[in-house]
C-alpha cells in the first residue's frame, strides 16, 4: 500500500464519513468487490489506530498533567483491542448489512479513543459518560440500516442496548475492576449513551442555524447547508423545527427549497418525517390559495412536484382524492350542457363530503391538515351550485346513457347488471355439461366477433352454481402469452383469485417460482388444489378467452406447442378441472390441430340476442330510463333498430348509445323513426372498426365481390364455397331461396364508404 499525502488525507476523510456519513461512504464503495472491501477495511483500521493513538495520547498527556499515572503498555493494549474488535465487527458484518465497514471503523475508533485515553484512570462519572458516548456513536449507524425511518424502533433498540450496557457494567466490569461503579454513574452512562446514540448534541447548533436563517433571511440556503443536517447522516433524534426550516426555504425559492426537501427525503432517512411534514404543509398552503371551481380544476398541475417524492400512504391517498376532485371540476368546465354541469356539481359535493369522512378516519397530521382544504372547497362548490338552483327547473334533464359497446359488460358494477343480457340458454348448456363429472367434456364457446362471448365468460361466477369456480384468462393480455412461465402463472393466479372470490383459500406461487420449471410448478399447484376441490366438492372451469391469440403466440414461438399438451393433460387427467376455450373462429379454421389436443370438444354456439330480450334492452336498459319510443316497444322506431341490427349485441348497444346522445343534443325524450335513422348514420362512423375488420380481415377478395353484388341487389352467383363461407361467418344469410346481408348495417357501411 502506497502511503502518501493524498492517501492519508483520503483515509482520514473516509474515517470521518464512517462515523458521520456512513450512507455516503457506503455508496462510494458499493462497486468494490469483497477482496477490495477487506483491503479498504484494513487500511482504514490502520489509520484509525493512528488517530486513536494521537487523540487518546493527548488525553493521557492532559491527565498526566493532573498527576494521573500513565501506563504505556495498558494504553497500547486497549487501543489495539478496540481497533481489532472494530476490524472484526467490520469483517463479520461486511455483507450482513449496508453499513458494515462504517460500523466497524466507527466502533473501533470511538472505543479505542475513549478506552485508550481513560483506561487505568478512576475518573468516576467522566468514565461512564465517555464510555456511553463511545458506544452510542457506532450503534446509531447500526440502527439506521435496520430501522431506517422508524423512530420508535430506534428508541426501543436504544433502550435495549442501554440495558445491556448497564448489565455489562454492573455484573462484569464491577466484578473485575478495582474501582466499583455506583448507580449514579450507571445512570450517567445511560444518559451519555442516549445523548450520543440519538446525536442530541446536534440540536443546539441546528437551532442556532434555524434562528439565524429566520433573522438573516437573505442567506437561508447557505445557513441550512452549513447546519448539522448536512454534517451528519445519523441524527436519529428528529430535529426541532426542521420541517418549518424547509418550508421557509421554499417560500424564498420554491425550486431550490424542494430540492432540499428531496435531499432530506432521499439522503437523511431518520429525518424523512420532517421532509414529509414540510411537503404536507406546502401542499396545504398551495391548495388553500384556490378560491374558485376554475382554479380547483387546475390543481393536478400544481401538485406535479409531489411525483418526485415517496409519500406516506395517507398523504398519497389524500392527494389522489384531491386530484379526482380536480378532474371532476375540469369536467364541469369542459361540459357544454347545463344539465351535465349541475350533475357534475352534485358529484363534486358528494365526493368532497366522502373525502371529509375519509379524512376524519385518517390518523396523523394528514387528516386534519387536509380537512381545512376540503371544507373550503365544499363551500366553493356549494356556492357554484347555488347559481343553478333558480334555472335548474328550466334545464332539460338529460337521458342517462347506460349502453356499453366495445368492452365486455361486467355485472359487478350495479349500473350494468340490467344491460347485461343473460344468455340463459348458453349458461344452461354449460352447467349441464359441468354437472356430469364422470364424463365432463371440453367446451368450445364459439361465436362471431362482438356477440358477447367475453361478457358471458366474465359474468359466469354470478350465473353458475357455487360449486363451479370459473377462472377467466384473457389470452389477449400480453402478460398471459409472454412466456411459458407467465402463462402458467396467469393460469394459477386466475384460479386462485376465482377461489378467493368464492370464499375458498388458495395461494398460488409467485411468478419467479414458475421461471425454472413452469409446468412442474403448475402441476404441483394442481395436485394440492385437487385435494381441496375433492373435499369441498367443487369444480374449476378454466376459461381461455380469445384462444386465437394463444395460437398466434405459439406460431411466433413466444409460447411452445407444449402449452397445448399441458391443456390436453388437464383435460385427460385432472378430474376436477374443465377446460373451456372461446373464440370467433372455428377449430377447423385454425392452423394448429386444436381438435387433436382438445379431445372431442363440444361446441356451444353463441348467436345474436333473442328479439324479446333486444326490445327490453332498447326500451328499458336500466331502471327509470327516461327515453321513450314512438309507438312503444313494438313501434316503428324500435322495429327499425331490430331491423338494421338483427339483434347483434354489439350493434344494438352501439346504435342505442348514439341514439341517446342524439336525443340529448336535441333535448327530446321520445325517439321517432327519423331519430333512429339519424343515429344509424352516426353508428356507421363510431363502429367503423367493427365493420372494417369484417371487410378487411374476414373476407377474401372473391367474397368481397359477392358482397358488392349483394349491395347492388343482384342475385349471388359464383363459387358455392365462397357463398357458404360468408354464410358460416354470419355476414350473409339465405332467405326465401336468395341471400341477403344478415345485418343491414353492414350493407349500409359498404355503401357509405363507397366500396362499390
Amino acid at each position: 500500500m502506497d502511503i502518501n499525502k493524498e492517501t492519508i488525507k483520503n483515509s482520514f476523510h473516509q474515517i470521518y464519513q464512517c462515523i458521520f456519513k456512513p450512507i455516503t461512504f457506503s455508496e462510494s464503495i458499493e462497486n468494490l468487490n469483497k477482496k477490495d472491501r477487506i483491503r479498504l477495511l484494513l487500511k482504514l483500521s490502520l489509520f484509525s489506530f493512528i488517530i486513536s493513538i494521537l487523540i487518546a495520547g493527548l488525553i493521557k498527556i492532559l491527565l498526566y498533567n493532573f498527576e494521573y499515572p500513565f501506563n504505556a503498555n495498558l494504553f497500547l493494549r486497549a487501543i489495539l483491542l478496540y481497533i481489532g474488535l472494530g476490524l472484526f465487527l467490520g469483517i463479520t458484518s461486511l455483507f450482513e448489512f449496508e453499513y458494515g465497514i462504517a460500523f466497524g471503523i466507527a466502533f473501533g475508533t470511538s472505543c479505542a479513543i475513549v478506552f485508550g485515553g481513560l483506561i487505568g484512570e478512576n475518573l468516576g462519572v467522566v468514565d461512564t459518560i465517555s464510555i456511553g458516548f463511545a458506544f452510542g456513536l457506532p450503534l446509531g449507524i447500526l440502527t439506521i440500516d435496520r430501522f431506517k425511518p422508524s423512530i420508535m424502533k430506534n428508541i426501543k433498540f436504544a433502550i435495549f442496548f442501554s440495558i445491556i450496557i448497564s448489565i455489562l457494567f454492573i455484573f462484569v466490569i464491577n466484578s473485575s475492576a478495582t474501582k466499583k461503579y455506583d448507580s449514579l454513574e450507571i445512570i450517567f452512562l445511560n444518559i451519555a449513551f442516549m445523548f450520543s446514540y440519538f446525536r442530541i448534541f446536534h440540536i443546539l447548533p441546528h437551532l442556532i442555524q434555524y434562528f439565524r436563517a429566520i433573522i438573516l433571511s437573505n442567506e437561508p440556503f447557505n445557513i441550512f447547508r452549513n447546519s448539522p443536517i448536512y454534517w451528519d447522516e445519523v441524527i436519529i433524534m428528529p430535529l426541532p423545527f426542521l420541517s418549518k426550516f424547509l418550508v421557509s426555504l421554499t417560500s424564498v425559492n420554491r425550486s431550490e427549497g424542494l430540492k432540499e426537501i428531496e435531499f432530506i427525503s432521499a439522503r437523511r432517512p431518520t429525518q424523512r418525517q420532517a421532509a414529509s411534514s414540510a411537503l404536507l404543509e406546502i401542499t396545504i398552503q398551495d391548495l388553500g390559495k384556490f378560491d374558485s371551481v376554475k382554479e380547483i380544476a387546475q390543481v393536478s398541475k400544481n401538485l406535479s412536484f409531489l411525483s418526485a417524492f415517496d409519500l406516506s400512504l395517507e398523504f398519497n391517498n389524500a392527494v389522489r382524492n384531491i386530484e379526482n376532485i380536480s378532474i371532476e371540476a375540469k369536467t364541469y368546465f369542459d361540459s357544454s350542457s347545463k344539465y351535465n354541469k349541475i350533475r357534475t356539481l352534485q358529484i363534486l359535493l358528494a365526493d368532497i363530503k366522502k373525502f371529509q369522512n375519509i379524512l376524519t378516519a385518517t390518523k396523523g397530521h394528514t387528516g386534519y391538515k387536509f380537512h381545512s382544504v376540503a371544507y373550503k372547497w365544499y363551500q366553493i362548490i356549494e356556492d357554484e351550485n347555488k347559481k343553478f338552483i333558480e334555472i335548474k327547473k328550466d334545464i332539460f334533464e338529460e337521458i342517462p346513457n347506460p349502453y356499453i359497446f366495445g368492452t365486455p359488460v361486467r355485472t359487478d358494477d350495479s349500473t350494468n347488471r340490467k344491460i347485461f343480457v343473460k344468455r340463459d340458454d348458453i349458461i344452461g348448456e354449460i352447467e349441464s355439461n359441468l354437472s356430469n363429472i364422470s364424463q365432463k367434456p371440453t367446451l368450445f364457446l364459439y361465436g362471431r366477433r362482438r356477440v358477447g362471448k367475453s361478457s358471458v365468460l366474465i359474468n359466469l361466477p354470478g350465473s353458475l352454481g357455487k360449486q363451479y369456480i370459473p377462472a377467466y384468462i384473457d389470452c389477449q393480455d400480453g402478460r398471459t402469452t409472454e412466456s411459458t412461465a407467465s402463462f402458467c402463472y396467469s393460469l394459477s393466479k386466475s384460479i386462485s383469485d376465482a377461489l378467493k372470490d368464492r370464499g375458498s383459500s388458495s395461494e398460488n406461487s409467485s411468478l419467479e417460482s414458475f421461471q425454472k420449471s413452469p409446468f412442474t410448478t403448475l402441476g404441483n399447484y394442481f395436485d394440492v388444489l385437487e385435494k381441496t376441490l375433492h373435499k369441498e366438492e367443487k369444480l374449476i372451469l378454466i376459461n381461455l378467452d380469445e384462444y386465437e391469440k394463444l395460437e398466434e403466440s405459439i406460431l411466433r414461438d413466444t409460447l411452445p406447442i407444449t402449452i397445448l399438451d399441458q391443456l390436453r393433460n388437464i383435460i385427460q387427467h385432472r378430474k376436477y378441472f374443465v377446460v373451456l376455450i372461446s373464440g370467433s373462429r372455428e377449430l377447423s379454421e385454425m392452423k394448429l390441430p386444436w381438435s387433436d389436443y382438445l379431445i372431442s370438444a363440444k361446441t356451444i354456439k353463441l348467436g345474436y340476442l333473442p328479439e324479446d330480450a333486444t326490445r327490453t334492452l332498447i326500451t328499458n336498459p336500466i331502471d327509470d330510463f327516461s327515453l321513450n319510443y314512438d309507438g312503444g316497444v313494438n313501434g316503428a322506431a324500435v322495429n327499425r333498430i331490430i331491423e338494421v341490427t338483427n339483434c347483434q349485441p354489439y350493434l344494438v348497444q352501439a346504435l342505442c348509445f348514439e341514439l341517446v346522445n342524439y336525443m340529448n343534443i336535441k333535448q327530446r325524450k321520445e325517439a321517432k323513426l327519423e331519430d333512429v335513422n339519424a343515429a344509424i348514420g352516426k353508428v356507421l362512423d363510431s363502429a367503423n372498426v367493427y365493420f372494417y375488420y369484417i371487410w378487411k380481415e374476414e373476407c377474401s377478395e372473391n367474397e368481397k365481390e359477392l358482397l358488392l353484388w349483394l349491395v347492388k341487389n343482384l342475385p349471388l352467383t359464383g363459387n358455392e364455397k365462397d357463398i357458404n363461407s360468408l354464410v358460416r361467418k354470419e355476414i350473409i344469410e339465405k332467405v326465401n331461396g336468395g341471400y341477403k346481408f344478415k345485418v343491414e348495417l353492414m350493407k349500409k357501411w359498404i355503401e357509405k364508404n363507397e366500396l362499390l
